[in-house]
């Protein structure tokens, strides 16, 4: 089926690349490129800035911003552009990857960061930043601290458009692909702070598990809920980051929802093996001065499972609705709006038990899950020099999962569905969270040297949990502390009376700190101070941070800092047992050392090492009762290199690589351990090429150590004469062995081309295409005795194509 699939593919490119419909000699079309420069700080104006626009690195044309921050380039004919800006006192930035298209405007934002221009062999050297928005020249930000631009998403081989698998060749960053979440630097996917346009979210990924298997509950979810098209960039910081946020320990990634064209309007369509998706961007037609952005998609994952015959995975289906507006009030004053709509299902029954191999996998699962996400944001800018923003939001999630058994070794030896016994419904879990929240931030810049930030968090939490089971659940994995009346026992046994659990609760979580960035000479610090305080536990604690920027010329850059960060504990631990609600937040204390240096205007190369000490980590001590306590602690230290060539000339590509080992100690005895997520290697090389305006192909290999996994015992006929042959695995010592290491290659193909008002992208994504076994844990079959790897073993392609139809208003 694979194969057909990718003759297919095949296919829709070739006849998108030699269709003729639109003669050959059709007449020269023609576009626009315009947009607006502000200040990072004050998100005022920049007038007079010199706006150059570059294909193929020859000057197209060069134009000088008005009063307002705004340019326009006319008449532009169809092709891929960069633009770039240049103002005295602000570091040079660049965008590059903007597509001009017959009838649309292309809209390209800039917010210059504060810097200075250094002379040399009569050369203005200024450092040429990666995009419109980086962080590159921002002194208090970490040398490998990245921003991805959408058009670096979109083309991301292997992600299929998902933002979080874009992620993965970061430095730092390790993700295998089968989930929609990453891992840094030692951490888990659930220790990573996840902003959507400044609001905290961390349902990004549909099918997060809550329950079943421990590495589908560790891994985080599969598919991420935003639409290839829909963010406009992804911020990523591995550590070290401002005393503004807090909450997690592991990394920030700030996502940022694109604002609409608010020129031109743009209607788009797609569709591949797993569905449809539509969205609409453009002025709004209703109020002046809006733009709105739409986009919808539903998708059934039948299809996709049937191709790479993986007809065991169950039923899984998603809808997505997301809208966005931008409102310019007026020069001061600006409105946005937000609101996510994530809905899905997924349902496993006693057929799809069937079709796995070996009925190594038995489970019956039936889950629902609803999210929703309203924000508005108010930024105001009072006066020259400063900028206020506000935001008001509203965070719902209602989830309702059962889990059951089938066993098909009790059928005889042809079981079909109507035979098999099965047991539903064993364990049901309801959580439903709900939170409003404020979130505030000032900043201003304060004589010629420094600039101020404060701001303040407020939100109020409500949770609803309920854990039961409909009667005792025999489980064969277990630890050798796991409580058994009997110590000859081989198995577990979780009781009603034990698991069961339940939480209604409302909190007030709140948090607030200041920091100000001194710039003396070639140097910049940046002290911050943070005050959290959790409501559940009713415990305070307070955070500092130090940064220190040296740029002795301006290509180079070296970067120190560190501080305490706090992660509270999730709402599921919180949930797990009554006396949980007395855990507290817990605590890492962090530092790093950074390096980076232009070695031409397009190549950047960045260096960090750091170290993470951990305490007051959670441990849960016993399966059959879910009580935890804050006696763990643990360490992180490595380096993270990157080597990145933007876009230029064609073709741009980077490269990582990562020494990472991160130790944990439970204080239970065993001793210090490895981490979950240790993956003391991890290297990561990806590339584009465009050949034309039509064309693009990219390819990315990663390599990683494997993941630790427990050493065990398998203790056979553990029920005797009292039921079925079954086998246990009775875990001995923690993450004393390896899985295998991870390796895969992921490629891209790209075709786009205009017939008339409207424009066809074409694409065929495949991940791990020469269909590496790649194990990210081990599944336990107790009917046989044996560790089964679960991981991403086919090669998974996704083949779609887009439509998109444009037009600017009056022509």
């Amino acid at each position: 089926m694979l194969h057909r699939l990718l003759l297919l593919a095949a296919l829709i490119l070739f006849v998108s690349a030699s269709h003729t419909a639109h003669a050959q000699v059709q007449l020269q079309a023609e576009g626009a490129v315009r947009g607006r420069i502000v200040d990072s700080v004050t998100g005022r104006a920049v007038p007079a800035a010199s706006v150059h626009l570059m294909r193929n690195q020859r000057l197209h044309g060069t134009v000088e911003a008005d009063a307002a921050g705004e340019f326009l380039f006319d008449n532009v004919p169809e092709g891929v552009y960069s633009v770039e800006v240049e103002e005295q006192g602000y570091v040079n930035a660049v965008q590059t990857d903007v597509r001009v298209v017959l009838r649309r405007v292309a809209v390209v934002d800039f917010a210059l960061v504060r810097g200075s221009d250094e002379v040399i062999d009569e050369v203005v050297v200024t450092e040429v930043v990666v995009t419109a928005r980086t962080t590159a020249g921002d002194p208090r930000a970490t040398p490998n601290t990245v921003r991805l631009e959408r058009e670096e998403i979109r083309r991301n081989p292997g992600s299929a458009g998902d933002v979080v698998r874009a992620l993965d060749v970061l430095p730092g960053v390790v993700s295998t692909g089968e989930f929609s979440s990453f891992t840094v630097r030692g951490n888990g996917p659930r220790d990573n702070l996840i902003l959507i346009d400044g609001i905290p979210f961390d349902r990004v990924a549909h099918f997060d598990e809550s329950l079943g298997e421990q590495e589908g509950v560790d891994g985080g979810g599969r598919y991420s809920i935003f639409a290839p098209n829909i963010i406009g960039s992804a911020k990523f910081s591995p550590g070290g980051w401002r005393a503004a946020e807090g909450g997690r320990n592991g990394s920030l990634l700030e996502l940022e929802i694109a604002d609409a064209n608010p020129v031109s309007s743009t209607m788009g369509a797609r569709v591949d093996i797993i569905g449809v998706e539509a969205d609409y961007e453009g002025p709004s037609y209703v109020a002046d001065n809006t733009s709105v952005l739409l986009s919808a998609r539903q998708f059934d994952f039948s299809n996709l499972f049937e191709a790479i015959e993986e007809l065991d995975i169950g039923t899984q289906r998603l809808t997505d609705v997301i809208a966005k507006s931008v409102t310019e009030l007026n020069d001061d004053h600006r409105l946005e709006l937000l609101a996510i709509d994530a809905s899905e299902s997924s349902k496993r029954t006693v057929e799809n038990a069937l079709a796995s191999e070996n009925f190594e996998d038995v489970g019956l699962e039936d889950t629902t899950q609803d999210s929703s996400l309203l924000g508005v944001t108010w930024r105001w800018s009072p006066g020259d020099v400063a900028q206020l923003r506000n935001t008001f939001y509203y965070r719902n999630s209602d989830t309702t999962g059962t889990e059951g058994e089938a066993y098909p070794d009790l059928a005889g030896p042809d079981p079909t569905p109507a035979t098999t016994p099965v047991r539903e419904n064993i364990l049901r879990i309801d959580e439903r969270e709900t939170e409003i929240g404020w979130r505030s931030d000032f900043s201003t810049v304060l004589g010629s040297d420094g600039i101020f930030s404060a701001g303040a968090r407020v939100a109020r939490v409500d949770l609803d949990f309920d854990r039961s089971l409909s009667g005792d659940w025999i489980r064969y994995v277990y630890e050798q502390s796991d409580f058994r009346p009997d110590p000859t026992q081989r198995y577990i046994v979780l009781t009603p009376a034990e698991y069961d659990s339940s939480l209604s609760a409302a909190e007030t979580q709140l948090a607030a700190y200041a920091d100000y960035a001194w710039t003396l000479g070639a140097f910049t610090w940046t002290p911050g101070l943070r005050y959290e305080r959790d409501g559940f536990s009713d415990k305070s604690a307070v955070a500092p941070r130090l940064l220190l920027s040296w740029q002795p010329d301006a290509l180079t850059r070296v970067w120190t800092g560190g501080g305490v960060y706090h992660q509270a504990p999730r709402y599921l631990d919180i949930a797990a047992d009554p006396s949980n609600l007395d855990l507290k937040s817990e605590r890492s204390t962090q530092w790093v050392l950074g390096y980076s240096r232009y070695l031409r205007q397009d190549l950047r190369f960045s260096a960090e090492g750091y170290y993470q000490q951990l305490d007051d980590l959670i441990v849960f001590d016993d399966r059959t009762t879910n009580t935890a306590s804050n006696i763990g602690e643990g360490s992180a230290t490595g380096v993270d290199l990157m080597l990145a060539k933007r876009m230029g000339r064609g073709w741009s590509a980077s490269a990582t690589y990562s020494y990472s080992r991160a130790r944990r100690d439970d204080n239970l005895g065993e001793g210090e351990y490895a981490a979950d997520w240790d993956r003391p290697h991890a290297v990561g090389i990806v590339g584009a090429w465009q050949p034309s305006d039509r064309w693009t192909f990219s390819a990315k290999w990663k390599h990683a150590s494997g993941r630790p996994t427990d050493a065990f015992v398998v203790h056979s006929d553990v029920l005797g004469g009292e039921g079925p042959l079954r086998f246990s695995k009775e875990l001995t010592r923690t993450n004393a062995e390896r899985l295998p290491a991870y390796h895969s290659l992921s490629l891209r193909t790209d075709y786009q081309r205009r017939f008339g008002p409207v424009s066809l992208v074409a694409y065929l994504d495949i991940l791990n295409v020469y269909e590496r076994e790649n194990a990210n844990g081990y599944e336990w079959d107790e009917r046989r005795g044996v560790n089964i790897i679960e991981g991403l073993d086919e090669a998974l392609p996704t083949i779609g194509i887009r439509f998109e139809y444009s037009w600017t208003p009056g022509e």
